[in-house]
């Protein structure tokens, strides 16, 4: 039987497992010549928008470490554990389930929690 109690009140803070190894911020899009397009579908689409808006320092951040894997994520302030864009994450930052499958797998290569 699962721990219920410990499930529900997992939570992303201090937590970093899911940005340890991206490199930069995982977004649906397409690099030509240095400049993001969308790849096509609602979630790209989002993400480019998401992109756009963005502070010129966190598209250069994003776009300085495209390719970079095993890195903690470019946007990641690792100081005080949280996303320094937040307002602006890619979707599958938005959609990854605290608690699910991935999230566990993560936590626990990195030992965290």
């Amino acid at each position: 039987m699962k721990n219920m109690g410990r499930e529900r009140s997992l939570t992303c803070d201090g937590c970093t497992a899911c940005c340890l190894s991206v490199g930069h911020p995982p977004f649906l899009l397409n690099l030509q010549k240095g400049v993001p397009f969308p790849i096509g579908g609602e979630d790209s689409a989002a993400d480019h928008e998401r992109l756009g808006a963005a502070p010129a320092a966190a598209r250069a951040a994003y776009l300085g470490h495209v390719g970079t894997i095993n890195a903690p994520c470019s946007w990641l302030d690792e100081a005080n554990k949280r996303c320094r864009y937040y307002d602006f994450r890619p979707d599958v930052c938005r959609t990854f389930e605290v608690g699910g499958k991935w999230c566990s797998q993560l936590r626990e290569l990195h030992q965290i929690g």
